[in-house]
């Protein structure tokens, strides 16, 4: 910093390059000179000290800021790091003219007999040690060869072998690094100086961390623009430079490659992790926090975070995704890439592959798209008969999983957005009634073709008050499971749909606490078993519609292999059970009031008054924080509600 000075070697009392700074007022200068460069990094000097015992002259204490100790006995101390000053007239700089004085003889030795060796070596000749030391005093590859002056008959330099040059493509300067900072390398190999730079930026000291491959959370941050400790520290940028990062490379290449190339390396980077219990903890500790298990890992699938957004993720799912090697873009599986890029990465992804090489997710995936091993033998990916769809025609659950596969509305019809399908007709025409509000609460009667005693043990009567609550309760979980846990759209559990826990899988488990009340049954009734029930409508506009939520069940149910059809406790009745929409306007009396009870109690709560529905003094929660939640301006919305109630009536 300031043209000529660095930080020495910390807990030494010496430069190993460079020389000391013994005045005070040249000790200030570089306090200035690195506040300038490295604004609020560290204290700038305050008055001398004299201590006997501490670093000499200019030094700082590590991280803290800058003093100058004016004693004469002194020595080296832990933590605290000499300031030096490079001497050009002794080391040699770039010539600051075209021309150079040569300097007079000492005891017959001159300048050029005097000069290390290595000075007048290339880059690529060097030691590693060498080669650290040019790169601690600033220098790069291209400047260590440029600096040495005509007069010292230097020779003449080529670029190293192996090493990409500085204008190369920022995806091969970052194979480079990554392949020069292997972590299934040993620590031990690395030279000192690197290992330094890497303590400073997180990992430890004796390697654990490195073998471990559990990546600092510093890699996780920008490499400059915002202030620390949401950047690196000027420190951290100084170590990473040292280890040959430039800001782009830092940054994952986001800005400077296709994101399609970077996905593809990045599915292909894990699939180089291998079983979940051979991977490197470091490894699963970070996959861990964005959800993925042991058996999610092995069957190929992905966890439930992603399907959320880049900028919704926590804090900490951004760090772990981000230490993996995600960006923003990859994670949110290249959205605005070109449509041809993205059809040539699906055909390859595939191309060459057969039905066994595929993981479990990607073989149910492709079967929900009409699809098999003996098709995919004959010709691949293209022989699927989905292909005869519009992207449009493709059920919900079968769009999904055409997406987990990697393509788009796109890509599945070729890029050409012309292309109608085959020419298929169909009755979709309307019974007249059912209301065509598309957030509208949907009424649904579900007939279960098995005797009626299954679910009472005896007939005790038609109507919900007479029956055995298990039943009702079970449905009514069992369908918000289907329709909210987000839980494969095709998978066949061999031990059962059960978690780690034991308990029925589900994904997105805070989702289906959020929305498992939308599932709501009004009648359970003989012949065999018919129950009626209501999809109430979303109370958001990020929540699902009831009637997608409706067609997605209705796909559901055509599949054993589904969440519904999967499902521990309602599977032994999906096989049996079909629905239809019924209008809500069919209700009779008794009904209807269990309705609009139900929508009136549903109105008064949104994501204003959502906080009153974790007040619970058992726990300690009692208040809210917003005047929305305010008991007050509740019962008001409750009004509301019920004249909105009635208004409907």
């Amino acid at each position: 910093f300031g043209g000529s000075f660095f930080i020495g070697e910390s807990g030494s009392a010496t430069c190993l390059l460079g020389e000391l700074i013994y005045s005070y007022d040249e000790c200030l200068t570089a306090s200035d000179a690195y506040e300038a460069e490295y604004s609020g990094d560290l204290y700038g000097l305050g008055e001398a000290v004299n201590d006997e015992y501490g670093t000499p002259g200019c030094h700082i204490q590590d991280r803290v800021g800058f003093e100058f100790n004016e004693a004469s006995l002194t020595g080296a101390v832990s933590g605290y790091s000499p300031i030096c000053k490079y001497n050009s007239t002794i080391y040699g700089s770039c010539p600051s003219t075209t021309t150079t004085t040569e300097a007079p003889s000492v005891d017959g030795i001159t300048l050029l007999e005097a000069i290390p060796e290595a000075i007048l070596t290339c880059y690529g000749d060097l030691t590693t040690d060498q080669q650290d030391a040019v790169r601690i005093l600033g220098y790069t590859i291209s400047s260590w060869h440029a600096c040495m002056p005509e007069a010292w008959e230097p020779p003449t330099c080529s670029w190293p072998s192996g090493i990409p040059t500085e204008d190369a493509d920022c995806l091969d300067r970052l194979d480079y690094l990554l392949d020069r900072y292997d972590p299934t390398s040993n620590w031990d190999d690395l030279s000192y100086r690197t290992k330094e730079a890497m303590v400073t930026l997180g990992w430890d000291e004796d390697g654990t961390d490195w073998a471990n491959r559990l990546t600092p959370k510093s890699y996780a941050k920008p490499f400059a623009g915002l202030t620390p400790p949401s950047t690196l520290s000027k420190t951290e940028q100084n170590a990473a430079t040292f280890l040959m990062y430039t800001e782009d490379v830092w940054e994952g290449c986001e800005d400077d490659s296709e994101c399609i190339t970077r996905l593809q390396r990045q599915e292909t980077e894990m699939a180089t992790w291998g079983l979940w219990s051979e991977m490197a903890s470091g490894l699963q500790t970070r996959l861990k926090v964005l959800g993925w298990t042991d058996t999610l890992w092995s069957a190929g699938e992905l966890p439930a975070s992603a399907s959320i957004d880049w900028d919704k993720l926590t804090q900490s799912q951004r760090v772990a995704a981000t230490l993996l090697g995600y960006r923003k873009d990859v994670w949110e599986n290249c959205v605005m890439s070109d449509c041809l890029t993205r059809y040539n990465y699906v055909v390859a992804k595939y191309e060459g592959l057969s039905w066994s090489d595929l993981s479990e997710a990607q073989q149910d995936a492709w079967t929900m798209l009409l699809h098999s091993e003996a098709l995919w033998e004959e010709g691949g990916m293209l022989q699927t008969r989905a292909f005869n769809l519009r992207w449009e025609e493709l059920t919900a659950a079968q769009q999904r999983m055409a997406t987990f596969l990697g393509h788009t509305e796109g890509t599945w019809q070729g890029c050409n957005y012309e292309w109608t399908g085959e020419d298929s007709s169909s009755d979709n025409s309307s019974t007249g009634t059912i209301d065509d509000d598309p957030y509208r609460t949907v009424r649904v009667e579900m007939t279960i073709e098995v005797p009626y005693s299954t679910i009472s043990g005896n007939i005790y009567g038609s109507q919900v008050a007479t029956m055995p609550t298990s039943f009702i309760e079970m449905f009514e979980l069992a369908i918000a499971r289907a329709l909210f846990c987000g839980n494969p759209d095709y998978k066949n559990y061999t031990d059962g749909a059960y978690d780690e826990n034991g308990d029925p899988v589900c994904k997105q488990s805070e989702e289906y606490e959020r929305q498992k009340h939308r599932v709501v049954v009004v009648t359970v009734t003989e012949g065999s078993i018919l129950v009626n029930f209501l999809i109430v409508k979303n109370q958001s506009s990020t929540d699902t519609a009831s009637p997608v939520l409706y067609q997605a069940l209705a796909t559901q149910l055509e599949s054993r292999l589904s969440p519904i059809g999967q499902d521990v406790e309602f599977g032994k009745y999906a096989a049996y059970a079909s629905i239809k929409e019924v209008s809500l306007s069919s209700l009779d009396t008794e009904e209807m009031a269990q309705v609009e009870a139900f929508e009136l109690k549903r109105a008064a709560w949104s994501d204003s008054t959502a906080c009153l529905l974790k007040v619970d003094a058992r726990l300690g929660l009692t208040s809210c924080d917003s005047f929305a939640c305010h008991p007050r301006h509740l019962a008001l919305s409750a009004i509301l509600a019920a004249l909105i109630a009635h208004l409907w009536r």
